[in-house]
């Protein structure tokens, strides 16, 4: 056993799943969608990192700079990453965020929770949410 694969190791093991996959469900189709934003200087100032597959989006992160938060930032990256998405036939969003981090964001953007898991990390709780995409 190899705890520590290198790159070749870990490709092998994902071609390989992905082969899998397609035999039973059919290609993912996965297309990176990442979005950033910048501010009058073009230093970035948010970003929402993610991609789509199987009729899905997925945000991986949405990150915007403490200095820039509560002025729509966030909210115009989700909607532009959630609109680019039904453009490419997704019709669902999925996310996971911390409770220290952004639920009460991703529920005001219709987001439902399905899921939560507690004490990841120690007192805090990591929750799973979903979007249909209108």
């Amino acid at each position: 056993m190899n705890s520590n694969p290198n790159q070749d190791e870990i490709d092998f093991v994902n071609k390989s799943l992905e082969e899998y996959n397609t035999k039973i469900v059919g290609p993912d189709n996965h297309k990176f969608l990442n979005i950033v934003e910048y501010n009058d200087k073009h230093e970035i100032i948010g970003g929402l990192l993610g991609g789509t597959y199987w009729g899905w989006l997925y945000i991986s992160i949405l990150w915007v700079d403490e200095k820039y938060r509560k002025q729509g930032i966030g909210s115009r990256l989700i909607e532009e990453a959630e609109l680019k998405a039904k453009e490419q036939g997704c019709r669902y969003s999925h996310v996971d965020t911390m409770s220290f981090q952004a639920p009460k964001f991703y529920k005001k953007h219709h987001y439902r929770v399905i899921g939560v898991v507690k004490n990841i990390p120690k007192g805090q709780k990591k929750y799973h949410l979903v979007k249909k995409l209108k």
